[in-house]
């Protein structure tokens, strides 16, 4: 196996999940780096080319700095307030308010108040 063929997520095998059924887990790392204290990760979707996670963080909470060569993700924040940082300028984002995070950049998240996020990853990726 390569380490490509073990971050990469199967597809799920239905097309719907409900909320209260989606895998949800605490993870304590991103990339190999470890979070302060441990987020709630709940993997709402996984198909062939993508995966949409709902990420919550309480006030407090950052994910160190890192990135990641093999999937591109796009982040919109659903509740609460964080201040993102990408490629070395931050911004403080709320509800609504989205961003990108490339192939290769170094970006990290922090949580200014108890926050709810979601996420895509393209490819399927597991970064964590």
């Amino acid at each position: 196996m390569t380490p490509e063929s073990i971050r990469k997520l199967a597809p799920l095998t239905t097309p719907f999940v409900s909320s209260a059924t989606a895998d949800t887990i605490k993870i304590d790392n991103v990339e190999g780096g470890k979070l302060g204290t441990p987020v709630t990760l709940k993997t709402l979707m996984i198909s062939p080319s993508m995966v949409f996670v709902e990420t919550s963080f309480s006030k407090g909470q950052a994910s160190p700095p890192h990135s990641h060569d093999d999937h591109e993700s796009i982040v919109y924040i659903v509740s609460g307030k964080v201040k993102a940082t990408i490629d070395g300028k931050a911004f403080v984002a709320g509800p609504g308010d989205t961003w990108y995070n490339a192939p290769g950049v170094v970006h990290n998240v922090e949580a200014l108040e108890d926050s709810v996020a979601v996420e895509v990853k393209s490819p399927p990726t597991k970064a964590w």
